[in-house]
């Protein structure tokens, strides 16, 4: 079985989410013994440039494109990437080709494989296919209306392809499409409200391998893991991104701080530089991290008591609980998207109202006033809800599986 990923952006260039789950599925594939590589293809790049690189065992083939004036039409189909695409079927002669986030790649791998006749299966990580800032998000950040004309978008992210009727020029370029793969069912059903046909969709839970914590090198996570004992750690590893919920943090950090002395807030990430010098300047007890390798941020979900996730939009599956359920730590998160599908109440984790920085901070607040056994039997819960149900054989199956099926 020879398999080509596409995507448009892969480690070490920029590591969220999608990025590293996409990493771990590629291992997984290739220890399988799958033939796979990596196009990772960009038309929204500062110059034009093509590399060859490989990541622990993973060919990438990168591809920059510069595009001196961005259109809606531009971000739809870009004939330069379509021809990078029918030189990457050629050349590799895949047996299926899995599509990932592909917002900076265009359409156009969709229409080369469909020129090609190259079967496609195509993982969602977000809401892309029905909104251009892929998360439904208007800009008083209330779901938008599935048929809205996108006037009163959430625009300050990705926002792109917005074309007229998209939502029917985005079904019509993907429907060569055998599978859409989701993390999590709340995608599938807000696709089938829209239009979707259900039986095109399967669910895939992402899958993480088991490996020792790597050797920590960035000094503020070296820090905080070293100063950990005896403190009351809560990790956020949204930065400064607003989707995230750091507002909402904000909001909430001062009721955190008063509520428990011991308490030490570390904040990991980028994001907006307003919003990170608030962070910065808002209390002493809150380290600011910055960009920390996306493999060294285990360790720092180890160290922590809880990890915050107060996302505002609808999320999918965030790899941030999946990372932090990995090593044991319980995780406060926002009740919105596919999030109830992985935080269980008071085994797994605590969800709140999404943007309440009061309830975020009672939920905190109720996991410190539980007995030291009590809270080692939620870390105990949390690796063992990843054991059973997140596992990387059970993922790599599934996906071996979709594959077999729309080579047939």
């Amino acid at each position: 079985m020879r398999v080509l990923f596409v995507t448009n952006v892969f480690p070490p260039a920029y590591t969220g989410g999608a990025e590293v789950a996409n990493y771990h599925t590629l291992r997984g594939l290739i220890r399988r013994g799958v033939t796979c590589e990596l196009l990772f293809v960009n038309n929204r790049m500062p110059r034009t440039s093509e590399d060859w690189y490989e990541l622990d065992g993973i060919p990438v083939h990168r591809v920059d494109f510069f595009t001196r004036r961005r259109t809606a039409i531009s971000d739809v189909l870009d004939p330069r990437v379509y021809r990078t695409m029918r030189a990457e079927l050629k050349r590799f002669q895949p047996d299926v080709v899995h599509m990932q986030n592909m917002s900076g790649a265009t359409l156009a791998p969709y229409a080369a494989c469909r020129a090609a006749g190259v079967p496609v299966v195509n993982t969602l990580h977000d809401l892309w296919l029905l909104c251009p800032n892929n998360m439904l998000l208007r800009q008083d950040f209330t779901q938008c209306d599935p048929y809205s004309n996108h006037a009163a978008c959430y625009r300050r992210y990705d926002f792109w392809g917005n074309v007229p009727q998209r939502r029917r020029v985005f079904a019509a370029l993907t429907a060569n499409v055998k599978v859409f793969i989701s993390p999590s069912q709340a995608v599938i059903e807000r696709h089938v409200e829209a239009g979707y046909a259900r039986d095109r969709f399967r669910m895939v839970r992402l899958g993480f391998e088991q490996t020792p914590l790597a050797e920590v090198t960035h000094p503020g996570a070296q820090r905080v893991i070293a100063e950990a004992p005896g403190q009351h750690v809560i990790t956020y590893a949204g930065g400064g991104i607003e989707i995230k919920g750091a507002r909402v943090l904000l909001a909430a950090i001062p009721l955190l701080l008063k509520q428990d002395p011991l308490l030490h807030v570390v904040v990991a990430g980028g994001g907006e530089a307003a919003l990170l010098e608030e962070f910065r300047t808002i209390d002493p007890r809150v380290s600011l991290l910055g960009w920390v390798p996306f493999d060294e941020m285990q360790a720092v979900y180890a160290a922590s008591d809880l990890t915050l996730s107060p996302s505002i939009w609808h999320e999918n599956s965030p790899v941030v609980i999946l990372q932090s359920h990995q090593v044991g730590t319980p995780v406060v998160a926002s009740n919105i998207g596919g999030v109830p599908e992985l935080v269980e109440p008071e085994r797994t984790g605590y969800l709140f109202a999404p943007g309440d920085a009061a309830a975020l901070a009672q939920q905190v607040a109720r996991h410190f006033a539980k007995a030291p056994h009590e809270r080692r039997a939620m870390r105990r819960s949390c690796v063992e809800s990843v054991r059973t149900q997140w596992s990387l054989d059970q993922h790599l199956d599934q996906h071996l599986a979709i594959y077999h099926q729309v080579t047939a």
